[in-house]
């Protein structure tokens, strides 16, 4: 069952000239701390973006999308998924220019799907394997044996449901949103 989300909260970071995190909003901050990250401000202020973003993939398409907005002044929008354990959370993204040479990224919550909990998506859970399952950073499907699963088909698929030692995420983009993603980068 989808819910709409009514919280109007919007997500917002911004990055300087040379891509270091130079804001965060209170929003910000508190969707971190509600998904585990537990980052305050003084730990993300100052360091590169880039740098927090796990996999080289994701990495190059934010280059992307920077690039192009600061090229071109014109924002880029986007969809992706951002999940906790137990909601799937479809949410928007608007990366725009500003005049100082920054580059803000809003985000929101579209609507909200419950689910049964994943617990591979847990932050919570530190007994892991040295299994490492991928997924995409931006549809949260999984890599299996041979193709792009959605993230409960796989978990389901894989026997994760019983597992006392569970895998270590890894982040990665699958074909279908490398594509889209990069056209989005890409598009003039």
């Amino acid at each position: 069952m989808m819910m709409e989300y009514d919280d109007q909260r919007c997500f917002v970071h911004r990055i300087d000239p040379e891509d270091r995190i130079c804001f965060v909003n209170d929003a910000w901050l508190a969707f971190a701390d509600e998904n585990g990250w537990r980052l305050g401000a003084r730990q993300v202020l100052g360091a590169s973006l880039m740098s927090q973003i796990a996999d080289p993939e994701t990495r190059h398409i934010y280059r992307l999308l920077v690039d192009r907005v600061r090229d071109t002044a014109r924002p880029v929008s986007f969809r992706y998924r951002c999940d906790s354990p137990d909601l799937r959370r479809f949410m928007a993204m608007r990366i725009s220019a500003r005049g100082d040479g920054q580059v803000e990224f809003r985000s929101h919550v579209l609507h909200l799907e419950p689910r049964d909990p994943i617990r591979v998506l847990d932050p919570a859970q530190w007994q892991r394997s040295g299994d490492v399952l991928q997924i995409c950073s931006w549809c949260k499907a999984v890599l299996t044996h041979t193709s792009w699963l959605a993230l409960e088909e796989a978990v389901q698929r894989l026997g994760m449901l019983s597992e006392t030692a569970l895998p270590r995420l890894s982040h990665g983009v699958c074909p279908a949103c490398s594509a889209r993603m990069n056209q989005v980068g890409a598009a003039s």
